[in-house]
């Protein structure tokens, strides 16, 4: 699902104009980012938590040339879902990664 599709779903679900709908998901995306940033933990109920994480820098080599190069350290955020996401048959860690 794509930022647009949930945007109409949201407007069609709530009979909101599609501006409004756009307005009250970006809030929420916004909100969540600032917290990310802050490195505060965001968790919705039945659905999962992100988290910041730090990955570390290492040195790779170049397909190409097979010279070491080193790529820094960065952040990036970590999904965990919830138990009840994929369902009890289906391993969690096997989310998108």
């Amino acid at each position: 699902m794509t930022q647009p599709q949930l945007i109409k779903a949201i407007a069609k679900e709530f009979f909101l104009p599609p501006a409004d709908a756009a307005e009250i998901i970006n809030s929420i995306l916004t909100r969540m980012t600032a917290s990310l940033q802050k490195g505060e933990w965001v968790y919705f109920k039945d659905f999962g938590s992100f988290t910041k994480k730090t990955r570390p820098g290492r040195h790779v080599r170049h397909p190409k040339t097979g010279k070491l190069i080193w790529i820094p350290p960065r952040l990036d955020v970590d999904f965990n879902p919830a138990k009840g996401l994929l369902g009890s048959h289906q391993e969690t860690e096997k989310i998108v990664r």
